[in-house]
């Protein structure tokens, strides 16, 4: 039996373990922090006896891994998958606007969704739909040097329809904003949503914590299929001999027997890991992925436990605001703010301070009276920024050692930091290997 070792136990690491295990591989699964997950986790608030999610991760039905993963772990119970597409937003003037397809044959239900979303004046859903039309058209080398603002005022989008429907899509697909995301990047996005299939532009909404949805299931088969998990013990040194890892030196072991080794950390956990030839030499291979080349945006997550749940909708959108989304779980509504650099470093009681008064402008009904419990989670290197020069780095990855492969959401080209990334390269991952033996 083929023996690796996997660096890394985020949803690439993870699920590179899964399909590698599956495979009847041997894996060794290497976690520097005390937990699985990454960026991917869930907590559990004992006060209020409720589990949360370090962030809600939006879904949608074209992550076709991501509903793959889902079902070989057989946790599509714990997921809901909107019949139709169906997105609340709402403005400070406390006016709701539905962005809902009607049910007619797709793609006409989606173009009828647009045309009937009233936060717009009509000529600029017309000029909205035939945006999307256009994407179908689009080449790469036309998109690839356009940052997303570049590319929507090249197509006639006015601040109204940047403000009213674009922004709030690009922060929440891309966690970047308009002037910085790449325009190539995005295209891919919309592509997904619009031009693959019905289900695609369908959001998927979580019943259960992250955890109960993908880590907990992996980590338990993992181990019933005797594989090894070991975390809190972090990689030092890296051994090598021509173009192969030889030796894998941690805080607590060290490991020799070994085929494969799947790197699934962020650019900036590689970064600090020592290269070493027999001679002890540091010979600092993997220059390219240096984390000074690659940039990075952060996310604030605000959960808020109330006395009465005030929120009717399952989710919402925010139009104009320092808050991008709401998601409503029941028993807390989980605010996500992306892209949030000018946040992530106040104190919080600022935080609360505007996340209040805003709250308080969307929905006149909220009161911090009827608040029971807050937790904040700061994500300062969420995602890395898919621009333009992190497109150029990323084309350019590779493995320099024959039995090392990379993994990680930042070496899916087609997407930003996602879910599906992590799940498509953690994959891609384990299918490497497969050909290789």
């Amino acid at each position: 039996m083929k023996k690796i070792i996997v660096i890394g136990g985020g949803l690439a690491g993870l699920t590179s373990s899964f399909y590698l295990s599956k495979n009847n591989y041997k894996v060794t699964l290497i976690e520097s922090s005390p937990k699985l997950g990454g960026r991917t986790y869930s907590l559990f608030n004992e006060k209020q006896n409720d589990f949360y999610d370090n962030g809600h991760h939006l879904l949608m039905g074209c992550y076709k891994e991501t509903l793959k993963l889902i079902s070989e772990l057989k946790t599509e119970n714990k997921i809901e998958i909107q019949k139709n597409l169906d997105v609340t937003f709402i403005d400070e003037n406390n006016k709701i606007y539905k962005l809902k397809s009607p049910k007619i044959f797709y793609p006409f239900n989606l173009l009828f969704a647009i045309l009937n979303y009233k936060a717009l004046l009509i000529k600029d859903r017309l000029k909205i739909i035939d945006f999307i039309l256009d994407i179908a058209c689009c080449f790469k080398e036309d998109l690839k040097n356009l940052t997303v603002l570049e590319w929507l005022l090249l197509k006639n989008q006015n601040d109204e329809a940047i403000n009213n429907f674009w922004e709030i899509l690009i922060v929440g697909t891309m966690n970047s904003s308009p002037d910085k995301a790449s325009a190539l990047i995005f295209s891919n996005v919309l592509k997904e949503i619009f031009f693959n299939g019905n289900n695609s532009s369908k959001f998927i909404l979580t019943k259960n914590s992250l955890s109960e949805i993908f880590i907990h299931p992996i980590e338990k088969y993992l181990i019933e299929k005797g594989n090894n998990i070991y975390k809190n013990e972090r990689v030092e040194k890296i051994i090598v001999e021509e173009n192969f890892i030889k030796k894998i030196i941690t805080n607590k072991n060290n490991y020799d027997s070994f085929d494969y080794v799947v790197f699934a950390l962020p650019p900036h956990s590689i970064s600090k890991i020592n290269f070493y030839d027999l001679n002890g030499k540091n010979i600092y291979p993997l220059s390219q992925v240096h984390s000074s080349e690659f940039k990075y945006s952060s996310i604030l997550n605000i959960h808020i436990w109330m006395k009465e749940n005030i929120f009717k909708e399952k989710f919402y959108g925010l139009l104009n605001s320092e808050i991008h989304w709401i998601f409503n779980k029941g028993k807390h509504i989980s605010i996500t703010k992306s892209n949030s650099d000018g946040f992530i470093n106040l104190e919080k009681d600022f935080i609360l301070q505007e996340i209040y008064s805003e709250l308080k402008n969307y929905f006149p009904n909220f009161s911090t009276e009827n608040v029971l419990d807050v937790k904040i989670i700061k994500e300062k290197r969420a995602t890395f920024i898919p621009d333009v020069a992190s497109n150029i780095i990323r084309e350019n990855i590779k493995s320099e050692f024959e039995n090392l492969i990379i993994a990680g959401d930042w070496t899916t080209l087609e997407f930003p930091a996602t879910i599906e990334g992590a799940i498509i390269s953690g994959k891609k991952a384990s299918q490497i290997i497969d050909k290789l033996n």
